[in-house]
């Protein structure tokens, strides 16, 4: 289950010219159907940023931006 949000975050991503809000990410992945907590999302984030795929950069303390790296 953690793999297919990892899957669909990176996606998210490449649909997004590799750029995107938090917050902007987790409204994408409502309109999918998907029900993941803010929370979950920011764990994922974590765990893709460790993995080399993406960067995570804190605007503010609520706004974060994603970004994939090639």
């Amino acid at each position: 289950m953690k793999t297919s949000l990892y899957i669909t975050i990176l996606n998210a991503l490449q649909r997004n010219s590799g750029k995107m809000l938090n917050v902007n990410l987790v409204d994408y992945l409502r309109g999918k159907g998907l029900q993941y907590s803010g929370e979950e999302v920011m764990k994922a984030l974590l765990v893709l940023e460790v993995m080399g795929k993406l960067r995570v950069i804190s605007l503010d303390e609520e706004r974060k931006v994603i970004e994939l790296i090639s």
